[in-house]
């Protein structure tokens, strides 16, 4: 089981999955919220929350790799749209323009008025990493390092910003940075732990950026707005404060770093820890099914 976290105006939702998929709502101090849901797609007997955002009119994405689709629903569960490929290409493993393949991260920026919505799809694929209107329709495909004969490799976690899309690739090791859907640069962050396998990126307004990575670096790091390091916040350990094998980071901007708050989910999707950008921990929740953050 993995996780997958959105944040939104406070308010933390949380994705996990085994056969049947589940979406939480949570304050930052890890108390239960109204709304959440549970899904299972009937044709293939089991769905995922294998990437979460929540868009300004509060409606849920979900990238559902098992039945190769992404789906939106209402913030208790009521499914409202979903787009994928044809039928008979469910899941295909053929790399076209406009080939959704098996999701493994959505991000929704804006309102129904005016929406983008960026897919990432799993594999070694050169359309891995699309935009899409509202309904499903391709907008643009992004080249991966700006070559138009090059590959995505294992695109774990995606997101928005302005004119900004970003993707953690954990198989090629590097974040790569497109700046008005053009390739602008990558990167990659040394580590004598372990190679860097980045899971999930959340950029700061300033051009800072927040980058998870899982095995035996597993750490939560800051980086500044070239990619170079500027702070390990979290390392790897199994104590509170400490990582293992996060999946994903959210982050809400608030004035200076230390009211800033971001939300980090590892443990295979059992744990989800609050920081600000200084590195302080704010305590845990969902681990053993209790709340444990402290004050905010």
């Amino acid at each position: 089981m993995q996780g997958s976290l959105a944040l939104h105006k406070g308010s933390v939702f949380v994705g996990r999955y085994e056969k049947t998929a589940h979406v939480t709502v949570h304050s930052l101090d890890g108390h239960p919220l109204a709304g959440g849901f549970s899904f299972r797609d009937e044709a293939v007997g089991r769905s995922s929350v294998s990437g979460l955002s929540v868009d300004d009119d509060r409606r849920i994405w979900v990238a559902d790799a098992p039945a190769a689709r992404v789906r939106t629903f209402t913030l208790f569960g009521a499914e409202v749209g979903e787009f994928c490929d044809s039928e008979g290409e469910r899941a295909s493993p053929r790399d076209l323009l406009g080939q959704l393949g098996v999701p493994v991260d959505v991000c929704a920026d804006g309102d129904a008025d005016e929406e983008r919505v960026l897919v990432a799809s799993a594999g070694r694929r050169r359309y891995a990493l699309s935009l899409y209107d509202v309904t499903g329709r391709l907008q643009r495909s992004l080249r991966p390092v700006g070559d138009p004969d090059a590959l995505f490799h294992g695109i774990e976690g995606i997101a928005l910003l302005g004119k900004y899309a970003y993707a953690a690739e954990s198989a090629a090791r590097q974040v790569q940075v497109f700046r008005d859907a053009e390739f602008h640069f990558a990167f990659s962050v040394p580590s004598r732990k372990g190679p860097f396998e980045p899971t999930a990126v959340a950029p700061l307004e300033d051009g800072r950026m927040l980058v998870t990575v899982r095995g035996r670096a597993s750490a939560l790091l800051l980086v500044d707005g070239a990619g170079r390091l500027l702070e390990t916040l979290a390392c790897s350990g199994s104590a509170e404060g400490e990582l293992e094998n996060p999946s994903d980071v959210v982050v809400e901007e608030h004035g200076a770093d230390r009211e800033t708050r971001l939300a980090v989910i590892d443990r295979d999707g059992n744990r989800v820890q609050v920081f600000n950008l200084e590195g302080r921990c704010y305590g845990a929740f969902l681990e053993g099914g209790a709340a444990s953050a402290g004050s905010h």
